[in-house]
C-alpha cells in the first residue's frame, strides 16, 4: 500500500512512480494500491481543506505561507504538530489498514509518519514501514519522524539534515526522488526522439513545463524573440488553461509545439535540451534524470528556496529573474556550438537519479521476504548497473 495525498504533484506523482515500478518488477505478484488518506470522511475537516486550498494558499499568500512553514520547521515544533496528526489521522488510518491489510506500506507524504507509529505502537499492526521524501534539498522537520524503517531521499544533503535531526543513518537510503521508470531507458538520441513526437529533429530545443503554480512561462517565451541563434521551443501548459490558450494566440517568430497536458514527460524531455521552468522538486528531479540543465523562472518560498540553491550549487542550471539574465544564460549556454551546455549536460546526469523509482520498488518488496539489513547489504545502490538489462522500459 502507498500513501499520498494531493496537496501538490510531488507527492502523488512519487507514489504513481513507485507503484509503476513494482508492477513492472513483479508483474505477476504485486498487487498496488495508493490512498490518500487525507479524504476520508473521519479527518477533521480543517485538514481536508488545507489540501485543497494548497494551491491558492502559496499563490496568493506566499508571505503567511513562508511564515507557517518556518515556525514549525524544528523537530519541537514538528512533535505538537505530530500529536495532532496522530488524533486526527489514527482513525481513518486503521480503517485503511484493517481493509487493505498491506504486506508493507510505503507513504509520500510526510503526515502519515506520526500516525502510522502510533498504529504500529499501540493498534498492534505489524508491517515494514518506508517513507519517500518528495523534498530536494531544504527538508521540513516533519519529515524526519523515527518511526519509518528506511527513509528515501533526494541526496547527501538530505541525508544530513535527517541524520542531524536525529535519524540513524543507516535508516536513509540516497535514492533520489522517485520519477517515471521510463527514465531508466538511458540517454536516447534527441533526433531520434524529436522525429517520433513529430518535431524538427535537428534544432536545438527549449522545454518550457508550466502549470496553475508556475509564473513567467509566457513572458519567457517572449523573450526568447530577441535570441540570435536557430532553436525550437516545447510548450507544455501543465493543465494551465489561461497559459495555453495565451500562448496559442501568439504568432510566434520561431518554432513552437504547444500542449496542454502530457502524460509521456519522459519522451518529451529526451526530446529536449533545456528546462525552463519553476524549482518544485519533481520537475527538477525529472529532469535531471533526463540529463537536462534547468533555468529557474519561479520558486515559491520555503522548500523550493532550498531547491535553488540545490542546483546552483551542482552547476545544473540557473536561477534568472529579467530579459537580460535569461538571454545572457541561453547565448552562453547556446553559444560555440552548445560547447558549454554539453558540459553542462554531463554534470546533471552525475547528480541524476533515473532509476530512483526502481531502487525504492525493490527495496519495498523485499522488505516483505528479508530483513532489512540483508536487503541493504546485497543493493548495490546503482540503478542503472543494477537494471541494465531492462531495456524493454517504455
Amino acid at each position: 500500500m502507498i500513501l499520498t495525498s494531493d496537496s501538490g504533484f510531488g507527492h502523488r506523482s512519487a507514489a504513481n512512480s513507485v507503484a509503476r515500478a513494482l508492477n513492472y518488477l513483479h508483474p505477476d505478484e504485486a498487487n498496488v494500491f495508493i490512498i490518500n488518506p487525507l479524504a476520508g470522511r473521519s479527518v477533521p475537516l480543517i485538514i481536508r481543506k488545507s489540501e485543497h486550498d494548497y494551491d491558492r494558499t502559496v499563490l496568493k499568500t506566499p508571505t503567511w505561507y513562508r511564515f507557517t512553514y518556518e515556525i514549525s520547521d524544528s523537530r519541537a515544533a514538528s512533535s505538537l504538530v505530530e500529536s495532532t496528526l496522530v488524533l486526527s489521522l489514527y482513525r481513518n488510518l486503521k480503517q485503511i489498514l484493517d481493509e487493505v491489510q498491506p504486506d508493507a506500506v510505503l507513504s509520500t507524504n510526510e503526515l502519515f509518519s506520526a500516525p502510522l507509529g502510533a498504529l504500529r505502537r499501540y493498534g498492534k499492526q505489524r508491517f515494514p514501514f518506508f517513507t519517500v521524501v518528495t523534498d530536494l534539498a531544504d527538508v521540513h522537520a516533519l519529515w524526519f519522524n523515527p518511526n519509518p524503517d528506511l527513509l528515501f531521499v533526494a541526496s547527501e544533503d538530505v541525508k544530513e539534515q535527517a541524520v542531524g535531526h536525529g535519524i540513524r543513518a543507516e535508516q536513509v537510503v540516497v535514492s533520489g526522488i522517485p520519477v517515471d521508470i521510463a527514465f531508466a531507458r538511458g540517454n536516447l538520441e534527441h533526433a531520434k526522439m524529436r522525429r517520433q513526437l513529430g518535431i524538427e529533429p535537428d534544432l536545438r530545443t527549449i522545454l518550457f513545463v508550466g502549470s496553475n503554480r508556475v509564473n513567467g512561462i509566457y513572458k519567457n517565451m517572449t523573450y526568447l524573440e530577441d535570441l540570435k541563434m536557430p532553436f525550437q521551443v516545447i510548450a507544455i501548459a501543465g493543465g494551465n488553461e489561461e497559459m495555453y490558450a495565451k500562448i496559442a494566440a501568439r504568432q510566434w517568430k520561431y518554432p513552437v509545439h504547444l500542449e496542454k497536458f502530457v502524460t509521456n514527460m519522459p519522451d518529451w524531455m529526451a526530446a529536449s535540451d533545456i528546462l525552463v521552468t519553476k524549482a518544485g522538486g519533481l520537475i527538477l528531479s525529472e529532469g535531471m534524470a533526463a540529463g537536462l540543465p534547468a533555468i529557474l523562472i519561479d520558486n515559491l518560498p520555503g522548500q523550493e528556496s532550498g531547491n535553488v540553491r540545490y542546483i546552483l550549487e551542482h552547476n545544473a542550471g540557473a536561477r534568472v529573474e529579467n530579459r537580460y539574465d535569461f538571454l545572457a544564460v541561453l547565448n552562453r549556454w547556446l553559444g560555440n556550438n552548445g560547447a558549454y551546455l554539453k558540459t553542462l549536460t554531463e554534470q546533471v546526469r552525475k547528480i541524476g537519479h533515473p532509476g530512483s523509482a526502481l531502487e525504492i520498488a525493490d527495496l519495498f518488496w523485499n522488505s516483505t521476504h528479508s530483513t532489512f539489513e540483508r536487503v541493504t547489504a546485497r543493493y548495490d545502490r546503482n540503478a542503472a548497473a543494477y537494471f541494465q538489462g531492462k531495456n524493454d522500459i517504455h
